[in-house]
């Protein structure tokens, strides 16, 4: 009786380190260096990875949207100047602005006016831009001027309004033109 209680010792001893070695061979090597031979051909191996970013290292990115074109019409449209911070955590820097400027508008040969020209008929038409129709006095825009900003926490959309200088004064026909813009962050 005890020598069969010491084989059947022996065979549940070595079934254990068997099982225990097998489940080793497939288990995630915690060593440097994963180990194979004859016996084990194959080992597994796992690379933690991390990374950190502080918030210093964070530029801020903004994304400024602005209508590709722009409809003259008998009476003034909208034109709306977007801003979107790329990541929504971040604000525009304290004493900075992100500002829209008219860097220089109108047609081949004259971009030094805020016009429109029919070259069929060769005609020109001017427009103003400008901030609101609610005001009795709205501010005009010319070339050089800062047409909308944004600064602080302050992102989203600013509207201003653009439309014929004299719509009875012009003549029949398809007008084009161009308005060039500067985006840029500045100081305040």
């Amino acid at each position: 009786m005890k020598i069969n209680a010491k084989r059947i010792t022996a065979v549940l001893m070595a079934a254990a380190m068997s099982v225990c070695a097998t489940t080793a061979a497939f288990a995630a090597s915690t060593t440097d260096t994963p180990v194979v031979d004859e016996n084990y051909a194959t080992a597994d191996f796992q690379q933690k990875i991390t990374y950190s970013k502080s918030e210093s290292e964070i530029v801020p990115a903004y994304t400024v949207s602005i209508p590709l074109t722009a409809e003259l019409q008998k009476e003034s449209s909208t034109l709306s100047y977007s801003l979107a911070l790329e990541n929504d955590t971040a604000f525009v820097p304290s004493g900075k602005k992100v500002s829209v400027k008219i860097e220089s508008a109108g047609y081949s040969g004259n971009l030094h006016t805020l016009a429109v020209w029919d070259s069929r008929n060769l005609q020109e038409a001017e427009y103003v831009i400008y901030n609101s129709d609610a005001f009795a006095n709205p501010t005009y825009y010319t070339i050089g001027d800062e047409i909308a900003s944004w600064d602080g926490s302050n992102f989203g959309t600013i509207t201003r309004k653009i439309k014929l200088k004299d719509y009875y004064s012009v003549g029949a026909g398809n007008y084009n033109g161009v308005i060039n813009y500067t985006v840029s962050l500045e100081d305040k």
